[in-house]
Formats: C-alpha cells, sequence, structure tokens
C-alpha cells in the first residue's frame, strides 16, 4: 500500500503582502520547513510513504536537497491550488493513497502529524482529514478512488471540495489544540506567533 504524502508549498501569499510567506524566516529556518522536515522525520523510515513537494518557487527547488524526496515545480500553481493538487497526483504515479499537507501550518506538532497518518493508513479509510470540534483542516487524505475527481479540480477549489461532497464516507482525526490548524495568512498572525513563542522561550 503506498501512500502520497503530498506537501503544498506553492501559495501565491497574496494576503502576506509583497513577500512570500513560506520563505519568511521563523527563529531558525523558513516557515514551510517546519512541516517538511517533521514529515520527512517521520517518512524517512517507512518505505510505504513517499515525500513529494509541490512548488513554484526556484528557491525552494534549490533548498530541497534530499534523495528521499520528490520535489516537483510547478508554474501554473500561480492559477490556483487545483494545479498544485494535480501535478501532486502525476508525479505519484501509482499511489494507493493521496494525503495534502500544507506548507503554512508551522505549529502542527510532529506527533499530531505521525499520528493522523498513522490512523488514516492503519484504517486504509478512503477518506479523512484532522478536525477541531467546529472546524474541517489540513491535512486532507483520499484514496486513489478519487483521483479522476482530485485531477477535475479547477482554479483555486481545493479538495476540501470533494471531501464534503463525499462526506458519509470521511474519517475524521481531532485535533485537541486548534493553533495546530492555524494558516499563516497575514503578517500579525506570524507577529503575533513570534511573540508568543519569545514569552514561552
Amino acid at each position: 500500500m503506498k501512500t502520497a504524502v503530498i506537501y503544498l508549498a506553492s501559495g501565491n501569499s497574496k494576503r502576506f503582502g509583497y513577500e512570500n510567506k513560506l520563505l519568511k524566516n521563523i527563529q531558525t529556518k523558513p516557515m514551510y520547513r517546519y512541516g517538511l522536515d517533521r514529515l520527512i522525520d517521520i517518512c524517512k523510515e517507512k518505505e510505504e510513504f513517499e515525500v513529494i513537494v509541490i512548488t513554484q518557487y526556484q528557491e525552494i527547488m534549490k533548498q530541497i536537497q534530499y534523495d528521499s524526496v520528490t520535489t516537483v515545480f510547478c508554474k501554473e500553481s500561480q492559477y490556483g491550488i487545483s494545479w498544485s493538487i494535480k501535478a501532486g497526483i502525476k508525479a505519484a504515479k501509482d499511489a494507493d493513497f493521496y494525503t495534502f499537507f500544507v506548507a503554512d501550518q508551522p505549529n502542527m506538532k510532529r506527533e499530531t502529524i505521525e499520528r493522523f497518518l498513522s490512523f488514516m493508513a492503519e484504517g486504509r479509510y478512503e477518506l479523512g482529514c484532522v478536525r477541531t470540534e467546529e472546524e474541517l483542516g489540513n491535512p486532507v487524505w483520499f484514496s486513489k478512488k478519487y483521483k479522476k475527481e482530485l485531477l477535475s479540480l479547477t482554479g483555486d477549489c481545493g479538495g476540501k471540495k470533494i471531501l464534503k461532497k463525499h462526506i458519509e464516507n470521511a474519517r475524521f482525526f481531532k485535533v485537541l489544540e486548534e493553533s495546530e490548524l492555524c494558516d499563516i495568512d497575514f503578517p500579525k498572525e506570524m507577529q503575533a506567533m513570534l511573540a508568543k513563542q519569545g514569552k514561552s522561550s
């Protein structure tokens, strides 16, 4: 059973202003590295998991130099997340499952990522995602049953559209700390996170 762990590092950062938020440093490294480094560490000894990074940024392409990671340059990602999803699926080739992570959730803990992957893989569930009491979040998981629908996505429509369409088939992994699912979209959100880290250090 092969699972493609697809890491979407291709956002346009429109709400972040003139900077690429993924390359913005948080303490010692760029924001996109937090989730990616945790995934690489978790998946390196699991042959059934393949880490695939999708990006439209040459700088990220140059920074990721791991034999265990497939990196795909997708210029079309600028037109919406659907292009990144399709590029990931095509790179995954004969995968049985696809799970999509986003690169702007630096607060997601290693334990949460590992437990989510184990929960979905061991159950061989066809569809699911992490969630809080009230919200569905990323990462999201699909079996190859949904490959055709994923490849039919357009523009900035992501996989949640398909998950909600087939919600009766979905399984959910509950995250207790809502902060783990927070996307960093605005400079003020990053500033607040850095301030909080400064107080706790």
